[in-house]
């Protein structure tokens, strides 16, 4: 432990918000994890439930069980039904200005990590550069102590390079999982959205047709 500290510790100065990006990281990837579960989402109960009604035409069962809950597709579904009544290339429109807006905390801290993985191997440079530049003023005023300042700017140009790299790697591989499991919970729900919308409204079949509300 005592080595590794000194191993970080030798990176200079830029290793401090090397070590604050790590943290953020950390805590974004956490919280985006436990954020985006499925499961939160789209629930299996409460999709048979609301299927049933629908087809069942029991709207205000169906807005009253959508009331009593909290995630975000019985709050769709609630604005499905209480806009039953409108055209439904209208009603389509409302569905997915809702979703638009409902949905786009999924995304929130995505942008953040990426940042990261593109900040975080900067850093690194730039601690190289640092590094490098003691390393040629050491060799510019050589003397008695050029061998052990030589040593302590390549360290500091290396290991700067490695903590960004380690830092970037492990964050876009999670970031790219992160943003295609949100974009799959998206995709799920409209999915499941479009179904029940078909179960209250249909397209019409000819220009201009609009189908009686329900």
């Amino acid at each position: 432990m005592n080595h590794l500290i000194d191993v970080l510790k030798s990176g200079g100065p830029v290793m401090i918000p090397l070590g604050l990006l790590s943290l953020v990281a950390l805590a974004l990837i956490v919280e985006r994890l436990w954020f985006l579960r499925p499961s939160l989402y789209i629930n299996q109960d409460t999709l048979s439930t609301l299927t049933e009604l629908l087809a069942a035409q029991r709207f205000d069962r169906a807005l009253e069980f959508c009331r009593h809950r909290s995630d975000p597709f019985a709050a769709l579904v609630a604005t499905l039904v209480e806009n039953r009544s409108a055209p439904y290339d209208e009603l389509k429109q409302i569905l997915e200005d809702t979703a638009r807006q409902r949905l786009r905390s999924l995304q929130r801290g995505l942008s953040a990590l990426g940042t990261i993985v593109g900040g975080a191997p900067l850093l690194g440079l730039l601690g190289t550069v640092v590094g490098m530049i003691k390393i040629f003023s050491v060799v510019a005023t050589a003397g008695s102590q050029v061998t052990e300042s030589l040593s302590l700017g390549i360290s500091e140009a290396l290991i700067t390079t490695a903590t960004g790299l380690i830092i970037a790697i492990p964050t876009l591989f999670t970031h790219s999982f992160l943003e295609a499991r949100a974009e799959n919970i998206i995709a799920t729900m409209e999915a499941r959205l479009l179904d029940l919308l078909h179960l209250v409204r249909r397209p019409s079949t000819h220009p201009g047709e609009e189908e009686d509300a329900a």
